[in-house]
Parts: structure tokens; C-alpha cells; sequence
């Protein structure tokens, strides 16, 4: 049995998206001319579908995209190329001296980058992931030889709870 939950979208799932990402824009600073954005929001867009009780409200908040039972939930998409590893990093990016918004949980996605698959892989809450141990600084590398492309929490998915106990906990 797989950690992670794989969700396939719909055409009508990365139109959604698209259309989210429209209404943002492009900032004039992204190298990646809003795919980012795309993949960002194509997590939101199997995030909600895969838990409908979840109450979007990304449209409206700056620390949260969903509330469910209470708790808030930021999601946290990567882009990818094949289906993700338990070893791959999960991060919440953050600057030196920036605080997370207390309570909030998050929740790790990966995206591929022909939008094809999100694969669903665990989440943690804000209290779990502000751990010294967990932040790294730009150009910072791990023990397998990965740089750190901002600043930030980073730790491994394996260090995560799965994706499917969320409704358990929320």
C-alpha cells in the first residue's frame, strides 16, 4: 500500500486551476512565466477534491488556503517528474526572522509537470515543522547532496503524517 494518495486530474480540474492562476497574474520576477502558479494551484484544486468538507479559502486569505473542522491548511505544491519518494523534501518556505501563522497545518503535494498526477504525500502542523533542525538557508545542502533553493523548513515526507490520516486529526 502506497504512503501517498495519487490523484488524477480532470481537464475540468486544470482548468480550474488555470483560471485561479489567471486571476493572480504573472509576477514580472517569475523565471517559471506562472507554470508555478499552475502547479500550485492544480495541488489546491486535488486537495479539495480529494477532501470536500475542506472550505476553500484561498481566494480571501494570505496564510491559509483551506479550513477544515476547525484547523486551517496551507497546501505546499512541488513541481516533479516522477512519482515522489519518501526521502524527497517537503518545505515552507519562509525568510530569516518571518513568522509562520500560528495553528496552521500544512499539507505536501507533488505535482508532475505535465499535470497528469498529484500525488497527495503527508502533512504536518506548524508546531512539528519550526524546529531548528528543519530550517535551512538558501544555497544550504542536505546529506544527499541537495541545495536548498530559498530559505526555510525543509524536511523529509518520511517525517510527515500520511496524507489519509488528515481527517482523522482535523
Amino acid at each position: 500500500m502506497s504512503r501517498f494518495i495519487v490523484y488524477k486530474p480532470t481537464k475540468e480540474d486544470v482548468a480550474e486551476a488555470f483560471s485561479r492562476s489567471q486571476k493572480l497574474g504573472i509576477t514580472p520576477s517569475s523565471f517559471t512565466r506562472g507554470k508555478g502558479r499552475m502547479i500550485g494551484f492544480l495541488g489546491e484544486v486535488a486537495f479539495e477534491r480529494t477532501f470536500p468538507q475542506a472550505i476553500y479559502v484561498g481566494d480571501k486569505s494570505y496564510t491559509h488556503d483551506y479550513e477544515l473542522n476547525g484547523k486551517n491548511i496551507d497546501v505546499k505544491s512541488k513541481s516533479c517528474s516522477s512519482r515522489p519518494m519518501v526521502h524527497y523534501i517537503a518545505s515552507v518556505n519562509k525568510p530569516k526572522g518571518k513568522k509562520l501563522p500560528k495553528g496552521n497545518l500544512y499539507f505536501f503535494m507533488r505535482v508532475r509537470t505535465d499535470f497528469s498526477r498529484v500525488w497527495l504525500c503527508g502533512w504536518t502542523t506548524q508546531q512539528a515543522i519550526e524546529k531548528p533542525k528543519y530550517y535551512k538557508k538558501k544555497g544550504e545542502s542536505d546529506d544527499a547532496g541537495f541545495t536548498f533553493l530559498s530559505d526555510g523548513y525543509h524536511l523529509p515526507i518520511r517525517n510527515t503524517r500520511r496524507a489519509d490520516s488528515l481527517l482523522v486529526t482535523a
